[in-house]
């Protein structure tokens, strides 16, 4: 009997655990772990970089990829943030959703700088000339609201060639520079107190003033159009009265003159880096 217990006992030992898939080890495991590839190795190799398993590879070549789409950064030009498009810029789901990039110039920005007036948007040029805005608006807001000439929206004229973009990089240049010498416009505002991100920063002057009396002034992004212009009648001494109204005007980029409506945000109405300018 103790004979064929003996013949018996190496089948019993062959049939317990495996052996370890990679060949170098071929270690006969009595508790193999199974890989996701679906072999059988010891303790020592089961990790899939011990292995080299062929899945791992593939995985990291996913995650490169990921990567390197997740490095591409936001388009405005002193911003290091990764913009908003690496994120779901995925092709498995193009299908199905609105690409995170800007409407005007089809370039992606970061959570910051997404809205077009942060990044001072160019939209291409249009092959056409844009259709003139309704003139029956025009008329109805310089009848409310007045105008520089009182016979429309625009007293300076227009620069006839100017490039958007052109004009767009320029601002972009100038407001960094206003950022160094820009001061608060509302005395109760700080530089600690107001991060730059929430700041608008402008060119005051009197329309009847030249240059030598402009101001580098910053407000609040919340600040409505008519509280920014009490704070400026008060830096400019200017009193406001039924009898003396004052007006807060804006030049755009054509060189038009526009008089901002004090019932609406002023971030609404101009761009930083605006020029303003005060008149009756």
């Amino acid at each position: 009997m103790s004979t064929t217990g003996d013949a018996e006992q190496p089948t019993t030992k062959a049939e317990i655990g495996a052996h370890c898939a990679l060949p170098s080890c071929n270690l006969n495991d009595f508790l193999p772990i199974r890989c996701k590839c679906d072999k059988l190795f010891c303790r020592d190799h089961i990790a899939p970089d011990a292995h080299h398993c062929p899945l791992l590879v593939r995985s990291d070549s996913a995650q490169a990829s990921a990567s390197s789409t997740k490095l591409q950064r936001c388009a405005f030009s002193t911003c290091n943030k990764p913009s908003l498009e690496a994120y779901v810029s995925d092709t498995q789901d193009s299908a199905d959703r609105t690409p995170a990039r800007c409407s005007g110039c089809n370039q992606a920005f970061c959570a910051e700088h997404r809205e077009p007036r942060a990044h001072a948007c160019a939209p291409p040029e249009p092959a056409e000339p844009a259709p003139q805005k309704n003139a029956a608006a025009k008329a109805l807001l310089a009848k409310h609201f007045g105008s520089s000439t009182g016979s429309g929206t625009s007293s300076t004229p227009s620069r006839p060639g100017a490039n958007p973009k052109k004009l767009a990089q320029q601002r972009q240049i100038a407001v960094m520079k206003m950022r160094h010498k820009a001061k608060p416009a509302d005395p109760k505002d700080t530089a600690s107190s107001v991060p730059m991100d929430q700041r608008l920063h402008a060119f005051v002057r009197r329309a009847a003033d030249d240059k030598a009396s402009e101001r580098v002034v910053w407000f609040r992004k919340t600040v409505w159009t008519g509280r920014a212009l009490d704070i400026l009648a008060a830096q400019f001494n200017l009193a406001i009265t039924d009898t003396q109204p004052l007006k807060l005007l804006y030049v755009n980029d054509e060189g038009a003159t526009i008089v901002l409506r004090t019932d609406q945000a002023l971030t609404d109405q101009i761009p930083d880096g605006a020029s303003l300018s005060l008149s009756r």
